[in-house]
This record gives structure tokens, sequence and C-alpha cells, in this order.
């Protein structure tokens, strides 16, 4: 366990603040809460989206492309990311001004240690997790500060939240070991499984980021634990603090699940709880919402909070919905998650299931073709698009085609996309679902395909 470390960072002295990648969903929030907190905010992005446009409205002074001179000596500490290499002009800048450099990780440590703070980690389920607990304490009269990596409507399509109450909660991400920054009071863990395989080489490695982060608990702080998930009990099992743990065999049981095209209802312990999203896998997250906050808020306010939950953007979410067709658009990026997403569909109706699939980064991609090729198989066909690299160079002998070789349905190696959307448009069949899934640009052509349809 450990206490609260001094602010190293954002002192008195820091009045103007740099962010490389200001538009990315864990750097805009921060910048955004930067600037109401009245710094000076600048920022660089390789293009202009909603996010850059909301902060320049807000104040901020955006850059487009990155260039040294974006940096000067008027900046008192810049911000980065993990996807930041040590080349980029930016960064090397400001080591050579002498400006102070940190990651965004950091940044959001210093900015909710000193509160009473909620992480929530896992390598799945995270982002609703957190929205979850959020959308609790807000309409608890909680006021909390809330930092997670998706746009929410309960945050008015931000990402973050400024309260005045005494309670923060944020989404700990564990790539690149960010979340070893936090200093939490409750630490929730919904699942653990090998994904960043640029970061963790094995299963063993990243459960010791995770038996690191818990030793990161505050004094007499509390771990909220997914007993479903071997990993996670395995590693929560020994600790001394105290565990809050749910599951089908938890102390805090799940049962009676039912599902249907629009809600989920099942019980937790004597709590009956409804869900207005799609999705087993929201079984635990709202468990786990319900485990972390429920000596902060009533049960009342909690279950009506998780009913009039509508869910996060780009987590199955419905985007088009027709008699003739339905479009979800969903950020699965991982075996595991595609999946849960699919399944959960295949289980409201018999339809047929179409499902777009992006896969994202190489390293991940080379190490879990086997597992894609299995979970995409649950649709009735696929449609495969080139591998997004995100951070990463293109690696020799890895494709698409290696999930593609080995899917058993029918199935679309996609060249280009005007040839995935005059495939789509001729083989729809009335009730169809198509689902646009990934972590990358596949979500705009999800956007490109549905504004299709609107004009045919």
């Amino acid at each position: 366990m450990t206490k609260n470390k001094e602010i190293l960072y954002l002192n008195k002295k820091v009045k103007s603040i740099h962010f490389i990648g200001i538009g990315g969903i864990g750097m805009c929030g921060l910048a955004e809460y930067l600037l109401i907190k009245g710094y000076r905010v600048s920022g660089s992005d390789t293009t202009r989206t909603f996010i850059t446009e909301r902060l320049e409205k807000k104040g901020a002074v955006i850059k487009y492309g990155h260039s040294a001179s974006h940096v000067n000596k008027g900046v008192n500490l810049v911000v980065y990311t993990s996807a930041v290499k040590k080349d980029n002009p930016e960064y090397k800048k400001a080591h050579s001004l002498k400006i102070n450099t940190i990651k965004r990780a950091v940044l959001l440590g210093e900015l909710v240690n000193g509160l009473k703070l909620i992480a929530v980690s896992g390598t799945h389920g995270k982002t609703s997790t957190t929205s979850m607990i959020a959308s609790i304490l807000i309409k608890s009269g909680i006021d909390p500060t809330v930092f997670v990596g998706g746009n929410l409507d309960i945050l008015g399509g931000a990402s973050y939240r400024i309260g005045k109450g005494k309670w923060a909660v944020v989404e700990a991400d564990e790539y690149d070991r960010s979340f070893l920054t936090l200093r939490p009071d409750i630490i929730v863990v919904n699942n653990i499984e090998l994904d960043h395989i640029d970061i963790y080489k094995s299963e063993k490695s990243l459960k010791g980021a995770f038996r690191a982060f818990l030793n990161n608990l505050k004094d007499e702080g509390t771990v909220v634990a997914n007993y479903d998930d071997k990993n996670v009990k395995e590693l929560v099992d020994p600790i001394d603090e105290v565990v809050i743990d749910f599951g089908i065999k938890g102390t805090n049981r799940i049962s009676k699940v039912k599902m249907s095209a629009t809600k989920i209802v099942f019980k937790l312990n004597e709590f009956k709880v409804e869900l207005s999203i799609p999705g087993y896998h929201n079984v635990y997250n709202a468990s786990a919402a319900i485990c972390a906050t429920i000596f902060s808020a009533k049960s009342e306010s909690i279950l009506k909070s998780l009913k009039a939950f509508k869910g996060v953007k780009r987590r199955l979410e419905l985007k088009y919905d027709t008699v003739k067709l339905k479009v979800y658009d969903d950020y699965g990026h991982h075996p595991s998650e595609v999946l849960s997403s699919l399944k959960s569909l295949k289980n409201v109706n018999k339809n047929r299931l179409i499902v777009v699939f992006q896969p994202h980064t190489y390293s991940r991609t080379k190490q879990f073709y086997k597992e894609f090729a299995k979970s995409l198989s649950a649709a009735d066909k696929v449609y495969l698009l080139p591998v997004y690299a995100a951070r990463e160079k293109v690696m020799k002998g890895v494709s698409s085609k290696l999930i593609y070789n080995l899917i058993k349905k029918e199935k679309f190696l996609v060249g280009s996309e005007n040839e995935l959307y005059a495939d789509l448009m001729k083989s729809i069949k009335r009730g169809d679902r198509i689902v646009f899934q990934g972590a990358g640009d596949v979500t705009n052509m999800c956007d490109k395909f549905i504004k299709g349809i609107k004009v045919k």
C-alpha cells in the first residue's frame, strides 16, 4: 500500500502546457480540464476532428502536423503519450529547451491522486465500467471528477468531468504500465488477459504489472474483483486488503441473467438489476460498478442510474435501426471482446449477422490470428479489412489474410473501401445486422456506409 506522492510537475510555476497529440481520447480530457482550471493550453495533432474543434472553442491553440516550431520557451510543461516516439520534433525541441516532459499518465495521477479515487482496470470493459460508476456518482449527487476513455452523453459528449466533490473515478490503463502512476482508494479489476504484446511478452509479466498496481492501493483501500476470472482471483486472493468479489461463483453472486433485444435483467445478491444496453459482458461491468459504489451511494440510486445508462459510444453502439437493417459500431479489438459482442447479438435473435472487422496492430494480429478467426466465425459473414497499424510499423508476413485463411464462414478479403460498400449494398437482406468492429478508423467506414444507405 502507498501514500499520496507529492506534486512534482504541475507546480505553481507551470502556466502554459503543450500536448503532443492533443486530440487523443486520453489527452483531450486532460487538456480541457486544465483549460477550465485557467492554464494556457496548446497542442498538436495530425488532423482536425470534432475533438480538436471542441478544444479550440474552449481556448486551446492547436497546430496540425508535428513541428519543432509548435514548442517555444513560453511553454512550461509538455505532455505526450506512449505513441509519441523520441524522434518527434516537438518532443526533441522540448528537451533542447530543457522543458519538463511527462507522459499523460503522470499528469492524470497528479490531478486525481489527492482525491478519493476509484480506478477501474482490466483488459476489457474499463470504459463501460468507469462510465457506469461515473453515472451512479453523478446521479447520486456526489459530484465526482471523471476521466474516461470514451465520449459520454452523461458528460455532455466529453471524456472528462470536473467535480466539486471529494471523489474521482478514472479508467486505469495497463498499456505501457500507465496505471502505475495512480494511487487509488478503490481498485476495480474486471479481468486479466494478455493483449498488448508490444508491452507484455507473457501473461506472467502482465500479472506482474497488475500486482504492482494493487500495491499502489492507499492505506485502508478496497479491491473490487471479478472472481469468475481465474487470473483475477489468483492475483487478488493472497492480498491482505479488503476485497469485495463478485461473479457467478462470487461472494456477491450473479444469477438469473435474462437478455432481450432491448435490455438485460439479472440479480446481484438480492438486488434486481436492469440494464438498457446489450452484451452479456455488461452484467460483469454493472456488477463491478455496484460493488464499487455501494458504500458511497444509496442502492436505489445505483439501480436507477444503471437502468438509465445508455452505454458508451462505439461499445456495440446501435447507429442505424430499421426493420430491414441494423448497423452497429463496436470498439472490440481483442478476440475475447469480438466474441462477446457477436455472441450477444446472436443470442438476441437468429437474423443474419455480418461483421466488418479491422485488425488493430500487427503484433496483436500475429499473436492472436487463430483466436480472431475462431471468434469471427460466430458471425454468418465476415469482411476483413487490412491491418490498422496504429503505432506500429508494417510487420513482414503479417496481414489480415492470416485470419481470413482460418475463418470457416462466408468471408470476403476487402481490397478497398469502395469494394466493401459495393458488396455490402448488393448483399443486404431484410433483417440483417452489420457490425463494424475494431479500434482503428473502421468507425469512419461505418458512418460512410450509413450515410450511403440514407442517400440510397
